[in-house]
């Protein structure tokens, strides 16, 4: 389970707290009493290849840091985003934990004076050179909270996350189909796999939150970066309204009336899609990199992995993607000074290198030595880099607004999957929602 389904609203943005690190009254006597040599890190790492690194370091760091004992728990991702704030304000919290970015959660928790600044830590590890800025900035925030994508840094990342098409290389062998290189190949391509017999298309919006990769990678092969840049950090006058979403939001119906979707897509989760494609079912999944491990596990030698390719003499595609969930530093807690040197812990070189070891996709570039050609490894690691490269790293759209702009943002991806809406109400009803979102 991934970081989508993290964005169900708490309502913090309106506990009345202090902005920034200030600690309500009677905090610090709560945080006194909590044991200093006990680190709480809460993240959304459950699976084994994940949580395995995570544990695996944090017995380093217990090695290193005498009587200091980490406690890791690994949430599923709604229940983190659920809980995390209320654990915060009833000082039962974790001292570390991953909060995830832009105005979803990081901001409202910002503004609610929940989190500590990473300004004085990121002198001293250096952070901020650890990635190019482009993506550092997904995890910046102004000091009063407002402005995203500037600022302060909130939260360091261990890991990396795109978006994109795991495909069954034995369905397209059978079937004679290659890897598209352009936008017009793969609806051919999957117009022969339907033809075939084949579902083109494995994915599940039972949970809402692939309808926003789907449309998310869409969406990339018709915009710009500045438009996406300054919607998403909400400068100047961005619209939902950009023809970019219009374009997107057509297309959507059109794959939707070719039948290029797994049949029943609606009533199957983002988790039981991986895993059905994992069995053999379809011939591509759209999923994050998240998903490499239970996909290699399941078709082997078998499996493989591409991005959403451009159109045909089109822009750069700008696909859905970004940092992992940052981990950042609660005012619970007790030694911030020991929070913020686990975390150095989490995005060192033995961290670097314990992902990949696990075909975990960490933040950064991958060097060359550790591409094994062939593999589904080897195709994640060389489409990131090469997206690193030029700059093809998107954003997650609910970025773009706090409060209910989730649900709203889903629902209305619902209503055009359901064939409820068009292009034209879907973008007007998501303007609406992000031009409140400003008063």
């Amino acid at each position: 389970m991934d970081r989508r389904e993290l964005l169900k609203r708490s309502g913090l943005a309106a506990t009345g707290l202090a902005l920034g690190a200030t600690l309500p009254m009677g905090a610090a006597s709560a945080l006194a009493a909590q044991d200093a040599k006990k680190l709480l890190v809460w993240d959304t790492l459950n699976d084994p290849s994940r949580s395995g690194v995570i544990e695996g370091l944090a017995k380093s760091f217990e090695a290193a840091h005498e009587g200091v004992t980490v406690e890791h728990r690994g949430w599923e991702t709604e229940e983190l985003g659920q809980t995390l704030p209320r654990a915060v304000d009833s000082k039962q919290g974790p001292a570390v934990a991953q909060v995830n970015n832009g105005e979803s959660l990081a901001g409202p928790m910002i503004r609610a004076g929940q989190l500590v600044s990473l300004v004085e830590y990121t002198k001293k590890y250096g952070w901020d050179k650890k990635l190019p800025e482009g993506l550092i900035a997904r995890n910046r925030y102004t000091a009063d909270g407002k402005t995203f994508g500037e600022g302060d840094l909130w939260g360091v990342s261990a890991e990396a996350e795109i978006v994109g098409f795991y495909y069954n290389k034995k369905v397209f062998s059978d079937n004679d189909l290659k890897v598209p290189t352009t936008f017009e190949e793969f609806e051919t391509l999957m117009a022969a796999l339907r033809s075939a017999g084949q579902e083109p298309l494995v994915f599940g919006n039972l949970d809402k939150w692939q309808a926003i990769h789907l449309f998310g990678e869409i969406q990339g092969t018709y915009t710009t970066r500045k438009y996406l840049d300054d919607l998403i950090y909400r400068r100047g006058d961005s619209s939902f309204e950009d023809q970019s979403m219009v374009d997107a939001a057509n297309k959507v119906i059109e794959w939707k009336n070719n039948e290029f979707f797994m049949q029943g897509f609606e009533g199957v989760n983002g988790d039981d899609a991986t895993a059905l494609f994992a069995a053999g079912t379809g011939a591509i999944l759209l999923q994050g990199s998240w998903a490499a491990g239970d996909v290699a596990a399941g078709l082997k030698d078998d499996a493989g992995f591409f991005l959403m390719p451009p159109h045909e003499g089109g822009n750069p595609v700008l696909n859905v993607g970004g940092v992992g969930i940052p981990y950042s530093i609660t005012t619970n807690a007790p030694d911030p000074d020991l929070a913020a040197a686990f975390i150095d812990t989490l995005v060192s070189e033995e961290a670097f290198n314990a992902f990949i070891d696990a075909g975990v996709l960490p933040a950064g570039e991958i060097p060359a030595d550790k591409i094994k050609d062939g593999t589904l490894t080897g195709d994640l690691y060389t489409n990131w880099n090469a997206a690193l490269a030029s700059d093809g790293i998107g954003h997650y759209l609910d970025w773009a607004a706090p409060g209910d702009f989730y649900d709203i943002l889903t629902g209305q991806l619902q209503e055009l999957l359901g064939g409820k809406t068009d292009a034209a109400k879907f973008t007007a009803a998501l303007q609406e929602a992000y031009a409140a979102s400003f008063k």
